[in-house]
């Protein structure tokens, strides 16, 4: 994915988007066995944008601050606190 194309990705609207569009996030599995980079990849394939999803009826927008880290150690993080 190209750094445009996540741009585009984080630049969805959480109050215009169609919520049966997106992923809920509690259906894509996350595959332990994998380094941390393929199960981003893969997290990301499956997740479609990593910016906006579904848990349940709920919409959720993720924000990344520029100085808190990278994008690849914050979503690892997120990752491995999901169960």
């Amino acid at each position: 994915m190209t750094a445009n194309e996540l741009d585009a990705l984080k630049g969805v609207d959480i109050r215009t988007v169609e919520k049966e569009a997106l992923v809920d996030i509690r259906e894509v599995p996350v595959e332990r066995g994998l380094t941390a980079e393929e199960r981003i990849k893969r997290f990301i394939e499956k997740v479609k944008n990593p910016y906006c999803f579904r848990v349940g009826d709920v919409v959720v927008k993720t924000v990344f601050s520029e100085d808190g880290g990278s994008f690849g150690e914050r979503f690892e993080r997120m990752l491995a606190g999901l169960k």
